[in-house]
């Protein structure tokens, strides 16, 4: 059995691309390594670039501070690996190829989506907060706020609530399907959507499914999408893994969207495999949170999927517009509203963490999180801890059961600046809490594919949607407090921590900007 089992790891893609990138990145550095000792002048060379990095580092006004502070850390205490590791991961030039390509794409469906100049009036009206986030969402993202009925969101608290109800609407499209996930697996839950998408695709509906490369390296076959296309289904792998060093491995498509016929969209934490619907136990019970949306905004899921797809598709370039169908609500008094966004790495936006700032900072009364890591800035953790000194509820809940151990050390080294605030910060003990979702005031709410760390607010192309007034809005407030009643305390979940794991936590939190 172990014998199997090595064989397949060393024979497995994941194996062989990790090993031929390690043999470049050694080979690079003891290159450089050895000219160092052998010629005083490369040494000299490479003083004079490490100082210069740093110096350029310290004077960049855009990249995050802690994030600067790490790289600063590498470089002063390896030189010349430090500054090498650098220019071709961390650097602002070095994914420059993949940023021009997607900035374009991006550009290209400026003017796709309608300004709903009326909405946003609509929300200055009834609660200037919320129309100020929602002018922030709009300027970075030129996705514009959507008046909706408070009925057409509905929020479910689990992979298996949502799975019969998503098969259901598949089974109901008539034009197109669009499918958009980090992880597909082959299983009960992505067979059963496999098998109403090679039916659809056969009675002539446009079937078109994309999925990320690094995501699926250890859930797919390799060449999966050429099983799909021979069902008839329009497939994409977004940023394929090439065997040769790159920064843009690094930038991952984590969203989670699905479009059917232009009406219907899911979004959410949910990737398609079966231990999103629990149908396969790896780390305890998996909780998890999706979305269903009805209604004229879907189209924003629509053009994020789209953008995505032109991405890898230049020559057919599918057209935003013919995609659009408007319709929905007049804002009146009693106003519902939704408002879908996207983030990438390179809008020179932080969306993500910007949009949930601001929702802290909105908060007056409670504010609850949802999150699977916990690994922010001192932007975020100063903004969360100014909240509870104010007065409001602070609550944040993280997994108990980790799926990664160094990442659940790093979301434990906040536990003790955040306690000590006044935050109320437990742990999800019968598993794993992927769940990404704020709540706040019983008023408005976030619910999508990011998460409270670097990789979601910095390096991965990210979804979600605020929502203002829809009834949706107490079922996630009332499933936060359901999970919270399954919860151990932050302080139970780290008391007795030994010295040297304390070190750890401390260490590894120093440099979580390069995880």
């Amino acid at each position: 059995m172990f014998l199997r089992k090595l064989l397949r790891l060393l024979y497995s893609r994941v194996f062989i691309i990790a090993l031929l990138l390690l043999v470049q990145l050694a080979f690079v550095l003891t290159t450089i390594i050895a000219l160092n000792e052998s010629y005083w002048a490369v040494s000299l060379c490479t003083t004079v670039l490490s100082t210069a990095l740093v110096l350029v580092l310290i004077n960049n006004q855009e990249q995050n501070p802690s994030t600067k502070l790490a790289w600063i850390l590498v470089i002063l205490l390896l030189p010349i690996v430090g500054a090498t590791l650098y220019l071709m991961f961390g650097s602002h030039y070095a994914s420059y190829k993949l940023r021009k390509q997607v900035l374009k794409v991006v550009a290209e469906s400026e003017g796709a989506l309608p300004d709903k100049q009326e909405v946003m009036e609509a929300l200055e009206y009834f609660d200037p907060a919320v129309a100020s986030q929602s002018k922030y969402l709009q300027k970075a993202t030129g996705m514009p706020p959507f008046a909706i009925n408070r009925d057409d969101t509905k929020y479910y608290t689990s992979g298996e609530a949502i799975w019969p109800d998503m098969l259901a609407e598949l089974r109901r499209a008539q034009k197109y399907i669009f499918i958009e996930s980090f992880i597909v697996q082959e299983g009960q839950f992505w067979n059963s959507i496999l098998e109403i998408l090679t039916a659809k695709a056969t009675a002539g509906v446009d079937v078109r499914v994309m999925f990320d490369d690094l995501g699926c390296i250890n859930t797919l076959p390799f060449g999966y999408q050429q099983k799909l296309r021979s069902l008839g289904i329009k497939c994409t792998v977004f940023n394929p893994i090439k065997a040769h060093l790159d920064v843009g491995l690094n930038n991952r498509d984590h969203r989670k969207i699905m479009v059917i016929d232009g009406q219907v969209g899911i979004i959410g934490g949910i990737n398609l495999a079966d231990e999103y619907v629990n149908q396969k136990m790896r780390f305890g019970y998996w909780k998890d949170s999706a979305m269903l949306i009805r209604g004229e905004s879907v189209y924003s899921l629509c053009v994020m999927f789209l953008q995505n797809w032109n991405l890898y598709n230049p020559k057919e370039q599918l057209d935003y517009r013919s995609y659009y169908q408007p319709g929905g609500p007049e804002p009146k008094e009693a106003l519902a509203c939704i408002h879908p966004f996207h983030d990438n790495p390179f809008d020179g936006e932080h969306v993500g963490e910007s949009a949930f700032i601001n929702m802290i900072n909105a908060a007056n009364n409670y504010i609850y999180i949802n999150t699977p890591y916990f690994i922010v800035d001192n932007e975020m953790l100063q903004t969360l801890t100014l909240a509870a000194k104010r007065g409001v509820d602070v609550r944040i809940c993280t997994p108990h059961v980790p799926d990664k151990w160094y990442v659940h050390i790093m979301t434990q080294a906040y536990y003790h600046p955040m306690l000590k605030a006044g935050i109320k910060v437990m742990e999800f003990k019968p598993g794993f809490n992927h769940t990404k979702s704020l709540v706040a005031d019983d008023k408005y709410a976030f619910v999508g594919t990011i998460n409270c760390d670097y990789r979601s607010f910095y390096h991965h192309f990210e979804c979600g949607a605020l929502l203002y007034n829809t009834a949706s809005i107490a079922d996630i407030k009332a499933d936060f407090l359901a999970t919270e009643k399954r919860c151990i305390s932050g302080e139970q979940a780290t008391i007795n921590t030994p010295l040297p794991m304390r070190f750890l936590r401390t260490l590894l939190r120093l440099f979580a900007p390069l995880f």
